[in-house]
């Protein structure tokens, strides 16, 4: 019973605390009407030349997609507006080593860099780059571990650069 006080208590607490912040969720993507139907192009090459859907590629004509008021489609001539994504890198270093010379936290960093255009030629956003880092901790004894979280660390880290690019689609008055 007393927990149940404690608990509504520090509720009552914290939720005017984040709303005075400003902390607000992310809401709805909504875009200038303009931008009816939206082509997400790319220019990135697997080890045999040919061109693939990457992770942003996909997280980005995902987030479009559930806008609602927004088509992504396959067919650039069917686009009023194109979103080339030029280049995608993602990596990582070394930033710290114990006493006997074995990693022990590596950066991981994830970069693009992207363009807006009309279909008719006006550049909207002139290529710009974006980037996302993230800390990775290593345990020797949990390697498959260190994979999966890496996976998952790229993931998280394209969803960023594809909210970076919605956000600023979103400021756009074509």
């Amino acid at each position: 019973m007393i927990w149940m006080v404690i608990r509504n208590g520090l509720i009552g607490l914290v939720i005017p605390l984040i709303v005075c912040c400003g902390f607000q969720l992310r809401s709805q993507v909504h875009f200038s009407p303009e931008f009816k139907v939206i082509y997400v192009q790319q220019q990135v090459r697997n080890g045999s030349g040919n061109f693939y859907r990457s992770v942003l590629c996909r997280k980005l004509e995902s987030l479009i997609a559930s806008s609602g008021d927004i088509a992504v489609t396959d067919n650039p001539s069917q686009a009023i507006a194109i979103i080339n994504i030029m280049s995608e890198d993602s990596g990582r270093r070394t930033i710290a080593v114990n006493n006997s010379d074995v990693k022990r936290e590596y950066a991981l960093v994830y970069s693009a860099v992207y363009e807006v255009q009309l279909t008719s030629g006006k550049i909207l956003i002139a290529a710009e780059s974006i980037s996302a880092n993230r800390a990775l901790l290593f345990d020797e004894n949990q390697v498959l571990g260190f994979e999966n979280a890496q996976e998952s660390m790229i993931e998280s880290m394209a969803e960023d650069l594809a909210w970076q690019i919605i956000r600023r689609l979103q400021d756009i008055k074509p």
